[in-house]
Formats: C-alpha cells, sequence, structure tokens
C-alpha cells in the first residue's frame, strides 16, 4: 500500500544556502498520524537529525542539537507523502549520507539520500602582460581554463595552483603570460562539475603592448549556468 520514491541522483546543496532533501511517500491515503526520521549515516557516528511524530498533536518535531534550528518539515504537505527535509546554512560537515525512515502502524520503510556541498565566491585580478586570476572559498577544487576572443582554449603556457585552507576550502590562483602578437582577448573561466557552473572574467587588451598597464579593461563579472 505505501511505497518511498527514492530521489534518483544525489542532492547538491551549496554552502551556506538551503538544500530540500527529497522524501515523497506514495499511497493512495495518507494518515498525518505517520512517524517520519531524518538519520545522517555518518562514518563513525549516526545522528538523528529530526524527527516528526504525527500522535504528538501539540509538539510533533524533533531535533537534534547539532542541526538546531537549521531543519524543518513540509508540515502542511505530510497529508499528500511529501515527508522531505529542509536544511538550512549547509555546511561542509553536513556532506554524507541520510536516511528518511518512515513507519505507519506496522508499516517501516526507509531511502538513503546522498548530500554532497559545493561554493563558490568570485575574485579576479588582472596585472598587465602577466595575467592572474584568483578565486577564493570553492568546494569541491574547481578546474581552471583560460579562453581567447573565439571562446577556445588558448595555447600559452598555464600555472595553476590550489590551495586547501584549515577551513576544507580551496584558493585557486592560475597566471599566464600574453606574449605580444596574441589575442589580445583573455578569459579566465572557473568551474564547478559538481554545481554544472562556472564563472568567467574577461579581460579586453588594447593599445601598444608596453602601454598595457594603462589600457586593460575588465568587464563585468558574470555568471554561466553550463
Amino acid at each position: 500500500q505505501f511505497k518511498i520514491i527514492p530521489p534518483n541522483n544525489p542532492v547538491v546543496g551549496v554552502i551556506g544556502k538551503g538544500v530540500i532533501l527529497p522524501c515523497q511517500l506514495e499511497a493512495k491515503t495518507i494518515s498525518e498520524r505517520l512517524s517520519v526520521q531524518w538519520i545522517f549515516a555518518g562514518k563513525s557516528l549516526n545522528i538523528d537529525v529530526t524527527s516528526y511524530d504525527g500522535k504528538n498533536i501539540l509538539n510533533p518535531v524533533r531535533e537534534d542539537k547539532t542541526y538546531q534550528g537549521r531543519t524543518d518539515f513540509f508540515q502542511t504537505e505530510i497529508s499528500n507523502g511529501n515527508v522531505s527535509l529542509h536544511l538550512k546554512n549547509v555546511m561542509i560537515s553536513d556532506k554524507g549520507k541520510y536516511i528518511c525512515s518512515v513507519s505507519l502502524e506496522n508499516w517501516y520503510d526507509e531511502v538513503m539520500v546522498e548530500l554532497d556541498v559545493a561554493v563558490f565566491l568570485d575574485g579576479h585580478v588582472g596585472q598587465g602582460i602577466g595575467l592572474n586570476c584568483k578565486s577564493q572559498g570553492w568546494f569541491p577544487q574547481p578546474e581552471v581554463i583560460w579562453l581567447d576572443s573565439k571562446g577556445q582554449t588558448r595555447k600559452e603556457k598555464v600555472v595553476t595552483q590550489s590551495l586547501q585552507t584549515s577551513s576544507g576550502l580551496f584558493d585557486v590562483v592560475s597566471s599566464m603570460t600574453l606574449e605580444p602578437g596574441s589575442d589580445m582577448e583573455v578569459s579566465c573561466r572557473i568551474i564547478s562539475d559538481l554545481l554544472n557552473t562556472a564563472c568567467e572574467s574577461r579581460v579586453l587588451i588594447s593599445g601598444e603592448i608596453l602601454d598595457i598597464h594603462q589600457r586593460h579593461e575588465w568587464q563585468e563579472l558574470r555568471w554561466i549556468v553550463l
């Protein structure tokens, strides 16, 4: 009579934002007296993130102190089978597997929901003939690509370094040297495969190569959804 519809793919949450961990119960009629429990399946310890007890009319929701103030059920939609979890202010430590378990009288079922986390922050600097592309606060480690005016990968030698900070995020610095006679339009694109998103900054350099310090012009930073 009852069935939980499992998610097809891992869920991706952006650090500092909210994310929904899906858990949908399928049945002809659903009693609000059901019980729902969300559990974080840690490597060494399971945490009872939050639970909903439909039999407790006055105070149906309980929340672990580790997640205090960061979880919500969609209580008005539980009768429609929506027992998904709204997790707020996503942190790196939230990454992992979560169990959504549902019980009603003599029936019980559970599904596993995997949460990946990612973040990106912008900040790019162009410096004369030697161009630097810098960005801080990424997770996981992003990829950096330099492009020409036609959107093709540039042939110049590129040096990219990534440093993982104490907070677990990655700072990246990528550098290249623009030679005389080269395509004067340069784009630095930083890609997060997990978010399926890229951040791009473009510089158009005009005039004599020796005057490059005074004549470079940065265009507005823009986000690109791949």
